[in-house]
């Protein structure tokens, strides 16, 4: 008797470290092509005096725009089969895909086979993400009690902050161990290569790992889907509830999390001018104090309600986007200089204070959603539905951002006190449709049972 009630509390920790782990390393893998978009750019197109810098995003970005597919694939795995051989499978591809990136011979040796390579190894890390994190979540909340959904999926949540803290710590180590021109030559490639060490271990601490409770059950009843992409979108109210996830909050929440972090890197490099390694320690500050605020947010949800912090969060970015972008050139380049240079200690930790706060308005945004996003889907097609609404939103549309921003900003002509802001018009609209959404369409999700008759098949939304 006291083996059977100790038991939940072992393979909670368990379940919520080993799938953590895995998450925070494919988030770690995925950010690293962003973060040295530049480097990809140098060594990866053609030198014939263009940066290639946004040519380089289009390429980043499409690991975004493939992963409503991944999803479906991936989402037919986990709901006919099971969720950890999905994700299992999943941090495998992505292992690899990420190795790949850092063996592809420069421009010089291979011509366009090199973006092209490159290309082909985001598209494999779209497909890979998209049956990571939404069968990450749906395993963790599927072993949580139903009073600490948010609590316990928040740490998946947070393995966004912290996998990207581990790139960035990772990419300062490597580029003060050489010098820029050693780094650009060939440092680039070693955060790439190293990812391999960390897919391993995650993929056996994984390996040890059984099938969730609740799918189990559903399996020994005989009512798992045998068809789950069909029924994803032929169930009655099923598609409208995916369009209110995607518009209600992923494709939001993804334009934050995408603002707060890469947008505000590149505008501090590319538009206030400031130097690598000051944006570096800024981003890195900032993601370091703001990773917590993911997963307090998420067991906040669980006392308050989804909607009430994800709302909370959504009009604290609205108000803060704008804000913070004009801060950070106020005080990082007052005078408009259009070179490189330092700023003073002080005004650093104003540009920190300011991108920590919309930081942890992203927070807001995202901490709650992974409870919200399974808690609207039944057991029986969770994986497809939840897997293709977040990747729709989170990828296709707001995973856009940082390319979205930087082509509006190099297309449209405005007045030169404009133009480095004319990009967050995207995020901020995204912003916009989501408060509306929620306000009018979304219902509240957190007192929901999964294990209910009506849960574990399909029911109407």
């Amino acid at each position: 008797m006291d083996n059977t009630i100790q038991k939940p509390k072992n393979n909670i920790l368990t379940v919520i470290i080993a799938s953590s782990a895995g998450t925070l390393i494919e988030w770690y893998d995925m950010f690293l092509a962003i973060i040295l978009a530049g480097s990809l750019a140098v060594n990866l197109f053609p030198a014939d005096g263009s940066s290639h810098f946004l040519e380089t995003l289009a390429v980043v970005a499409s690991s975004f725009m493939f992963r409503p597919i991944g999803s479906l694939i991936f989402g037919n795995i986990g709901d006919k089969i099971g969720r950890k051989y999905s994700f299992l499978l999943s941090l495998i591809l992505m292992g690899a895909s990420t190795f790949l990136i850092g063996c592809i011979p420069n421009f010089s040796s291979i011509g366009w086979a090199a973006p092209i390579l490159l290309l082909v190894c985001r598209l494999m890390q779209g497909l890979a993400i998209s049956g990571e994190y939404a069968g990450a979540v749906i395993y963790v909340a599927e072993h949580a009690p139903a009073n600490k959904r948010g609590f316990y999926t928040g740490f998946i949540q947070a393995t966004v902050p912290i996998g990207l803290l581990v790139c960035l710590s990772v990419i300062y180590v490597t580029r003060s161990s050489m010098s820029d021109a050693d780094f650009n030559s060939f440092g680039w490639r070693i955060p790439f290569l190293l990812s391999s060490i960390l897919v391993l271990l995650s993929y056996f601490a994984r390996k040890k790992l059984h099938e969730s409770p609740v799918f189990e059950e559903l399996k020994k009843a005989g009512k798992t889907s045998k068809a789950p992409v069909k029924e994803a979108f032929t169930t009655k109210g099923n598609v409208k509830t995916m369009l209110k996830a995607i518009f209600g909050g992923n494709a939001a929440q993804s334009s934050v999390m995408q603002t707060s972090l890469f947008v505000t890197l590149f505008f501090m490099q590319r538009a206030v001018k400031l130097e690598d390694t000051t944006v570096l320690l800024i981003t890195g500050v900032v993601t370091f104090f703001s990773a917590y605020f993911y997963q307090y947010f998420g067991a906040l949800s669980d006392k308050i309600g989804r909607k009430k912090v994800l709302i909370s969060g959504l009009i604290a970015s609205l108000i803060l986007i704008p804000v913070s972008f004009y801060m950070f050139m106020k005080i990082g380049n007052p005078d408009g200089l259009q070179e490189v240079h330092a700023i003073s200690t002080t005004a650093t930790l104003q540009i920190m204070g300011i991108s920590f706060l919309l930081s942890v308005a992203g927070a807001a945004t995202y901490g709650p959603l992974g409870a919200f996003m399974l808690e609207i889907f039944p057991t029986k097609i969770r994986y497809t539905s939840m897997g293709f609404a977040q990747n729709m939103g989170n990828g296709f549309i707001g995973g856009a951002t940082t390319f979205v921003t930087e082509l509006i900003k190099t297309s449209f002509v405005v007045s030169a006190a404009l133009t480095p802001y004319i990009g967050l018009a995207y995020p901020i609209l995204l912003v916009v449709i989501a408060i509306i959404v929620n306000v009018l369409f979304v219902p509240e999700t957190y007192k929901t049972d999964l294990t209910t008759e009506e849960n574990m098949e399909t029911s109407e939304h």
